[in-house]
């Protein structure tokens, strides 16, 4: 990754156990700084005004902390804020609130590291991140994903693998196309496979065309 400064992160999330998983994970990586961590929305507001991260990761948990009314308001003090929410809701009611404030980056409390490196990743760059799971319940419901969901819980040049095998090519040719190795277009294939828990080519299909990644 070519990245000419850590991202800054901040960590608001009312559960030691949850802001000391995540601080571990953002000192252990080399293209993250760790800011600072809160528990309150009081704290959050605080932080906010001394230092603006580049990315956010908080928690949305409960009506009386950081409520998607305390994450609307933020949004809007900080219009510039990349904001990644972590939740443990998990139904298609909740999740399209969430959405629907304008949160581009979304995971569940379960997710493995990877996903969350990749989500905070993606959030710093201003892109769509949604985690497998959320994807999942949105396929699931029929959900209007082509706006709120673009790329899923995946990253761009994988997307960009997903479009060249859709169009029928082989990853000799998409290696070509991309300039990249035959190799790695092997392993993207690989990790998009398992990623949006499929093991076929209609099913990729499917996902992209359902996503609006293909038309």
């Amino acid at each position: 990754m070519n990245q000419q400064r850590p991202i800054k992160v901040i960590i608001a999330d009312t559960a030691f156990l949850i802001r000391k998983g995540l601080r571990t994970l953002v000192k252990e990586n080399p293209d993250f700084e760790y800011i600072t961590e809160v528990e309150d929305t009081k704290s959050l507001n605080s932080s906010l005004k001394k230092q603006l991260p580049d990315v956010l990761i908080v928690d949305h948990c409960c009506d009386d902390c950081f409520s998607l009314k305390v994450i609307s308001t933020i949004k809007q003090s900080y219009p510039n804020l990349n904001i990644l929410v972590i939740s443990h809701e998990k139904t298609a009611e909740e999740i399209k609130k969430v959405i629907g404030i304008g949160i581009k980056n979304y995971l569940l409390k379960d997710c493995d590291e990877q996903e969350i490196i990749d989500a905070i990743r993606s959030c710093a760059k201003g892109e769509k991140y949604f985690c497998g799971q959320i994807i999942d319940v949105l396929l699931e419901k029929e959900i209007s994903i082509k706006d709120h969901c673009s790329t899923g819980g995946i990253t761009e040049r994988e997307v960009d693998v997903i479009k060249e095998l859709v169009s029928g090519k082989r990853p000799k040719e998409i290696a070509d196309s991309l300039s990249i190795s035959y190799y790695t277009v092997v392993t993207h294939k690989k990790n998009i496979y398992k990623k949006l828990g499929i093991n076929h080519s209609i099913e990729l299909a499917q996902y992209a065309i359902k996503t609006g990644l293909m038309k």
